[in-house]
């Protein structure tokens, strides 16, 4: 094989190479950048659903508390009734004390429900600003995965031409600059 077509060889494959890198690198990207798409995409779902979350603890603790104060109603009713019953005076003295407790903590059971549900609603709200920043986090990555696998191509096509250019000269360093005599490719694989 002459020296000129082993050149071209070499300077070819390190141009090859420098393709198939690029290409690789291409490929790398939008694979890094979908994945990081679809975990953003995740999250901001995740997201959603915390929220809705946060909304169904509040209606829940709001339904919660109606059924307690319906409950405290229904117990100062039986107190009354009792009373009633035992001809006892239902508006002044211990039996109005009796009354005036039992719609004091029915009170304080509620209040205790629903600041159990806006704790358990604060905590939804809490994850789903979470998970926002993390779906945010995760679209920028996805946007420099991409811009990261195009730079990575332009690298690896400067590396293969700067290859292909540095073979090129050095085959016209041995042949002394006219393509043809005064040195040549070795059989060994190395020049001379």
């Amino acid at each position: 094989m002459s020296a000129v077509a082993a050149a071209g060889i070499a300077a070819g494959a390190a141009l090859l190479g420098g393709g198939v890198g690029a290409y690789g690198a291409m490929e790398s990207g939008q694979a890094s950048s979908a994945a990081a798409s679809y975990q953003s995409q995740v999250a901001a779902n995740n997201a959603q659903i915390a929220s809705q979350n946060a909304q169904y603890a509040t209606a829940a603790g709001e339904a919660q508390v109606s059924a307690q104060q319906l409950k405290t109603a229904a117990q100062i009713g039986a107190i009354r009734t009792q009373q009633a019953a035992s001809g006892l005076e239902l508006g002044s003295g211990s039996n109005l004390d009796v009354q005036s407790s039992a719609k004091e903590l029915g009170e304080l059971d509620a209040l205790t429900i629903r600041n159990s549900a806006a704790r358990q609603a604060y905590g939804y709200q809490t994850q789903s600003m979470s998970f926002a920043a993390s779906s945010a986090l995760d679209k920028a990555q996805s946007s420099q995965d991409l811009t990261a696998g195009m730079f990575g191509a332009g690298s690896s096509i400067l590396g293969g031409v700067s290859s292909a250019g540095g073979t090129y000269g050095k085959f016209l360093q041995t042949s002394g600059g006219s393509g043809g005599g005064g040195g040549g490719y070795i059989d060994n694989g190395t020049w001379n």
